[in-house]
Order: structure tokens, then sequence, then C-alpha cells
């Protein structure tokens, strides 16, 4: 039997990697004849709202609620879904688990959790939810998957994907404000966070500072948000290491209405000569997976999942394991001079589209790992 979908994550215009996933997920599914909702914890409010998606197809997105993750309407948007489908219904939970607290999550026919593991051992709220009687989880990375299984846990692996739309693009120099000559360093991070900020934007910027006052052609772009509520003051930041006369942003209204499509986005990783991804750890690492597809090379963090998805020419991260009391188990705090160390090694290398990096990519193409959605789901019911 095919069972309807809702899929609770990020809004599919979102610019973040829940929001391209969920987007991605929810348009493969309704174009197999899935029955799909989005039950949103970011992006919609107020009323439910019909979004288009990658394909043009139209889906609709129900708003994220008063609580921070949306727990006093995710039960009744599903309830409300369910019935308007007449159909077993699977929830699809795209983000951090342990926030799922409402009672009624137990009601529900069949939960698959697409699970970010970014510490080390799994964090105990995530491993007791993933054991749960109605959940299925998914691991999105084979580290997650391992950590999981050292728990007894038994789950699937199911990556997130890159599609076509990443590949080496011209024209990202002037999208960024970047010179033909420049040595262009991009981050591509939300600015979530502040205790601690999981992006390791002190370290990452602070090695950026060293670095720079080496080189005079060093370009930085940062396609974030600048200040956010949930974030830091990025721009105090950048002063605060020197970088001001070395840094961009996007323009902040065009990055908050999500005006910057795929298309954009790709030239821009064609464009720089390494992406600087080093955090305190990921459960997949989009940004990762997409600059290496348009042929960029990634400095990233020698933990969690980021390891797995780097080409063989691209740069691992050495720190040092650090106590996250709210999660009860352990980031990867990254050493600056490792950070200042590979960045000297990306300025030396060979400059221009990375090969390695797009056969690596090409292991999360969409094409490979959709369709076996397909058949997970149909499993659940």
């Amino acid at each position: 039997m095919r069972p309807a979908v809702q899929i609770w994550s990020n809004a599919p215009n979102a610019p973040t990697g829940y929001g391209t996933q969920t987007a991605v997920l929810a348009d493969w599914l309704l174009g197999e004849g899935f029955e799909v909702s989005i039950s949103a914890n970011f992006g919609v409010q107020t009323q439910p709202a019909t979004m288009g998606l990658p394909s043009g197809r139209q889906v609709l997105v129900y708003p994220q609620g008063y609580d921070g993750y949306s727990q006093d309407v995710i039960a009744g948007h599903y309830f409300h879904f369910k019935a308007q489908t007449g159909k077993p219904t699977v929830l699809v939970t795209l983000f951090d688990t342990w926030v799922l607290q409402n009672p009624r999550l137990a009601e529900m026919d069949r939960i698959v959790s697409w699970t970010p593991i970014d510490h080390t051992p799994v964090p105990p709220k995530v491993a007791a939810w993933s054991g749960q009687q109605n959940v299925t989880p998914v691991a999105m990375s084979r580290f997650g998957l391992e950590q999981l299984e050292r728990k007894g846990l038994t789950a699937a692996y199911l990556p997130h994907t890159v599609g076509k739309a990443f590949r080496p693009k011209k024209g990202g120099g002037k999208l960024m404000g970047a010179g033909d000559d420049q040595f262009v360093v991009m981050m591509n991070a939300a600015n979530k966070g502040s205790a601690p900020t999981r992006k390791a934007w002190s370290e990452n910027l602070l090695a950026l500072s060293v670095f720079a006052q080496q080189h005079d052609d060093v370009y930085v772009y940062l396609h974030t948000e600048a200040k956010c509520p949930a974030g830091i003051d990025l721009p105090a930041l950048v002063e605060a290491v020197g970088l001001s006369d070395r840094v961009r942003f996007p323009d902040q209204y065009a990055y908050r209405m999500g005006v910057f499509d795929t298309d954009q986005l790709a030239k821009m990783y064609t464009r720089a000569d390494v992406l600087l991804a080093v955090s305190l750890g990921e459960g997949f690492g989009i940004p990762t997976v997409e600059a290496q597809a348009c042929g960029t090379r990634v400095i990233g963090s020698n933990a969690a999942a980021t390891p797995e998805l780097l080409s063989d020419d691209s740069w691992a991260v050495d720190g040092q394991p650090e106590w996250d009391p709210a999660q009860l188990s352990f980031w990867h705090r990254p050493h600056v001079h490792a950070v200042v160390q590979a960045l000297e090694e990306a300025y030396a290398a060979k400059r221009g589209e990375s090969r390695k990096a797009i056969v690596k990519a090409d292991e999360y193409a969409e094409g490979k790992w959709l369709p076996k959605w397909g058949e997970l789901l149909e499993m659940q019911v």
C-alpha cells in the first residue's frame, strides 16, 4: 500500500540544508504519485500555503507553531492531513529528533526519522527517540548509521542528495563581487546558534585572519545572514579579527527572501577556490557535496559525517573533543592552526576544477537514492 506522507522540517523555500532536502524529497514523492504535505517548523507562519517545488509541482505547507520547534502543532497538522487523505500516513521527520516531545507522536501510524547525528556517541535523547515503537530511524550518513548500530539500534541508510543543477558554471565572480585574480574562500553556513556556534564561526574567521595576513589576494565570501536573532553578530566578529576589508556578505534582503537559486549558488561554488566548511559536527553537510559537484574542493572537519563526503584532494581538519552538556555527548572543536594549514595548502594547490571532487559528489546524485525512499515508505504500512 502506498501511504500518504507528511514531512516535518523546514519549509521547502528555506535557504537551509533541511529546506533544500525537503523540497527535493517532496518533489520526487509527488512525481511518483504519493500524496504529500509539509509540516513546517521554520519558513511559513500564520496559515497554510501552497508552494512551488523545483519541478514546478505544488505542495501544501502547514505553518510553524508558537513553540520553537512547532511541537504545539505537529500533531494537529498530521491528523488534519491524514483525515484529508483518508489513508495511512507516514510522518517523515527531517530535523534534530531530540526536540520531538509532543505526546501524541505515539499515536501516529508510523514515523520515519531521517536523523542527523553530529555527536559521538549518539546523544541519549536521540537514541531514546530512535528506539520508539512506531519510529523507523534513517541515518543520513555512514557515520550516523555506525553510531546508531553501536547503541543496538537498527536503522536504514539514505544520504542527502545533490541535483543536476550543481555542476561547474561560469559567472560566480560577479555574483560574489570577486575579481578574476583573487583567491576566493567561500562559506555557506546557517548563522544559527550561539552557545555553541556549531558552524565554528570564531575558529574559521580567526584562521582566515591569520591566512589573509600572508596573502593580499584573499577574498572571503560568507553566504549567510550577517545578523540573526537565533545566531551571532558576524560583522562584529569579522571586525574583531581584522577582516572587515576582506569579507563580503550577500545582499541580506535577497538572502532572506530566498532570491539566490541553485543556478546562482552553483556559479558561486564554481568560482570559489575552496569551500570552508569546518564545524563542530555535521549530520551530513549539503554544501560540501554541492561545492564538490561544481568542481570545488572543500576544507571540512575530520569528525562526524564530513570525512566520508570529502574527495581525496580535499582537506579534513583535526581538532579535539568538546563535551556538549545540552546533548550529553561530544562535539569536535577544530584547531585554528589546522584550519590555517589547510587554507595554505589550498592556496598552494593547483587551481581550477577538480575532477576528483566531481566524482565524489556523484556518489550522492539524486537518481541513485530517491527511488529507495519509495521502497522504504511503502514498507511502513
